[in-house]
């Protein structure tokens, strides 16, 4: 019996699928194109489908040909889950979420608790801090010259998923989405670990690390180092830097009313990750999760520098109502969120029907005690998916009406998702 081809690599268009078949099979490799999956879909819908025995095989014949894939797929159980073509032939397994209460970006403090930690603190401040921890934004930049500014972050946190090197990816586009948020682009990061090493070994390690380095490589940008310790709790994330042009930052304040609001990624990766640990999950609703927490935001960035960003944040664990509640704060506006606009992640509006929803939920409707405004008739499983913790999830921008109708014609998995209105301060939910 034939090994099964469990291999799938993403070009993005049909017509780069066919080279890489066609040279695939002149090294003499099992290959076939082939529709793509939902939770690996790409631009042209097909993908290449390969074995996972043959990676390095195939990695030298793409290279003989020039072409370079944008992503890799490898199926384990019923899942499709992300991968690399020099990664080990037998992928690790290993339950990371194991025995954890909180993974992801859903682990953060409230915003109402971390408030009150600040609050009395001294501010350090230079005429070079352009941007501090005052309006909540996503990142601190420092000009270095008149027309240059270096953008700082920093996140990590615990594994939301089993997967090694699902985790590792996941992280990293997480971190690196910070830049992205800023109106920056990547330079360098630098991986923060804190590992287990005697309960789950050097390969895993490994693979975490493997999943962060191709984030980063698909960034543009280079690993510059990184602080490891071993801990009794895995924790992984980087520390990025980012360059961008004083005159070209991007803020969570500016918000103008009449504004639109666009979000680039569908929402629901707490409430399907929370379902997936309770084993109440569909895994192609898992590996769907999985394939949006590891799409890095730089796409979506790109696109956006084109048009007039008036704010822009990204979608974390504050969740969609919590970080468009710190963009109206920042900027003396009040939002209005639709609901029945969001962009869901199949089967997160059942996990939120289940009762499938995680802690930093419930966190987050505290934290916006006096913020939050629930219109009559809105749907409390929305609301829900409103206030889900998204780890990994997409840039949340406003800008002039006519702009947000090319931005989602140019990014078709995007949304308009409210719009920003006069007034004081506040979200609502209708």
């Amino acid at each position: 019996m034939s090994t099964p081809r469990d291999l799938l690599l993403v070009f993005g268009t049909v017509q780069r699928v066919m080279r890489a078949e066609r040279s695939a099979r002149q090294h003499g490799l099992d290959v076939d194109v082939i529709p793509a999956p939902r939770a690996v879909s790409s631009e042209c819908g097909m993908v290449l489908e390969a074995r996972t025995g043959q990676a390095r095989e195939l990695l030298a014949a793409l290279e003989a040909a020039g072409l370079a894939h944008q992503s890799a797929w490898r199926l384990q159980g019923a899942t499709w889950l992300p991968t690399s073509l020099d990664a080990p032939f037998a992928p690790v397994k290993v339950a990371l979420t194991r025995g954890g209460t909180a993974g992801g970006c859903g682990s953060k403090l409230s915003k109402s608790l971390l408030s009150s930690i600040l609050c009395g603190l001294p501010r350090l401040s230079s005429p070079e801090l352009l941007v501090g921890i005052e309006t909540a934004d996503d990142a601190g930049v420092i000009r270095v010259s008149p027309d240059l500014a270096i953008i700082h972050t920093v996140d990590f946190f615990p594994p939301l998923v089993d997967d090694p090197y699902s985790f590792g990816r996941i992280a990293a586009a997480n971190a690196l989405s910070d830049v992205f948020a800023m109106g920056g682009e990547a330079m360098g990061g630098m991986n923060l670990v804190s590992f287990p090493m005697e309960a789950l070994g050097k390969a895993v390690l490994r693979e975490i690390l493997r999943g962060g380095l191709t984030a980063l490589e698909e960034a543009g940008a280079v690993l510059a180092g990184g602080h490891t310790i071993e801990g009794d709790e895995l924790l992984y994330g980087m520390a990025v830097t980012g360059r961008v042009h004083p005159d070209r930052i991007w803020r969570n304040r500016g918000a103008r009313p009449g504004d639109l609001l666009v979000l680039t990624k569908p929402l629901g990766t707490g409430l399907i990750t929370t379902a997936a640990k309770a084993e109440l999950t569909d895994p192609g609703h898992l590996a769907m999760a999985i394939r949006w927490m590891s799409t890095l935001n730089k796409r979506a960035a790109d696109a956006a520098r084109k048009l007039d960003i008036h704010a822009a944040t990204d979608v974390t664990g504050f969740g969609l109502a919590g970080h468009a509640a710190e963009l109206a704060e920042a900027s003396d506006v009040a939002i209005a969120l639709d609901l029945d606009s969001l962009p869901l992640l199949p089967g997160a509006r059942d996990a939120a029907g289940m009762g499938l929803v995680p802690a930093g939920t419930a966190k987050n409707r505290q934290s916006l005690a006096g913020l939050l405004e629930l219109g009559p008739g809105a749907d409390p499983l929305l609301v829900d998916v409103a206030l889900d913790p998204q780890t990994s999830g997409g840039l949340l921008l406003a800008l002039p009406a006519d702009q947000a109708h090319k931005l989602v014609l140019e990014l078709p998995a995007s949304a308009i998702v409210g719009q920003v209105l006069q007034g004081p301060s506040k979200v609502s939910l209708r």
